[in-house]
């Protein structure tokens, strides 16, 4: 079982698979067509990755990274930009999910990109001290899944290996990623895999991981 790089005709299995691994995700909520339209987002530039493994013709995990090409080139943006449509359309049929709490928080943030979908311009974030944060390229593990009935398999060490594989083929050996702090399964995992916790923010933890040049 090798990882494929996924394809537009992937991505209906891809985000099965994405279902099953976080069925009480607000994604999910919104439903399949904007999981879909999320994991678009990845196949849309050169500096974004998308790949799954199968088995039995069956997605059974996934993982997604892209490389910034400048600062304020963000993934949780730019997917909410690109499925902003899908977005609408699910909320018009459930508004209720105005109020679920990963959706609350986000209330700022949402509406920025609001205004930059209407507008075409979208202010880059600001650091503590106001001024915009400096760029530092790097690759950025944005999704990953395994499915449920296959976690334990070395599923997620064969996704991990393939991520890190394409980070350095892009020349980037600095990786980043973000988990949410209640997310004490995931923090192991990526622990275990050699990640390190290295900024604490209000919901999430920061972890990175440097690769040798010869990875």
């Amino acid at each position: 079982m090798l990882p494929k790089s996924s394809q537009n005709q992937d991505l209906p299995d891809i985000a099965d698979c994405q279902i099953a691994c976080f069925p009480n995700s607000l994604a999910t909520k919104l439903g399949k067509a904007y999981v879909i339209k999320t994991l678009d987002w990845f196949l849309c530039s050169p500096n974004r990755f998308l790949f799954h493994l199968t088995e039995n013709g069956k997605v059974v995990g996934y993982c997604g990274g892209f490389v910034p090409a400048k600062r304020g080139d963000g993934s949780s943006s730019g997917m909410l930009q690109h499925a902003f449509g899908k977005a609408v359309k699910s909320l018009l049929f459930k508004p209720w999910l105005l109020f679920h709490p990963e959706v609350v928080p986000q209330y700022p943030f949402i509406w920025r990109n609001i205004k930059g979908k209407l507008t075409g311009k979208v202010k880059p974030a600001k650091s503590a001290s106001g001024s915009p944060t400096a760029f530092k390229p790097y690759a950025g593990l944005v999704v990953i899944g395994v499915h449920p009935e296959y976690r334990g398999t070395g599923i997620a060490q064969k996704l991990m290996a393939e991520f890190e594989r394409l980070a350095a083929s892009y020349h980037q050996y600095e990786l980043v990623l973000s988990v949410k702090k209640d997310n004490a399964r995931a923090i192991k995992a990526y622990t275990n895999y050699g990640w390190k916790i290295k900024e604490e923010q209000v919901r999430t933890f920061v972890l990175h991981k440097e690769l040798t040049g010869d990875s």
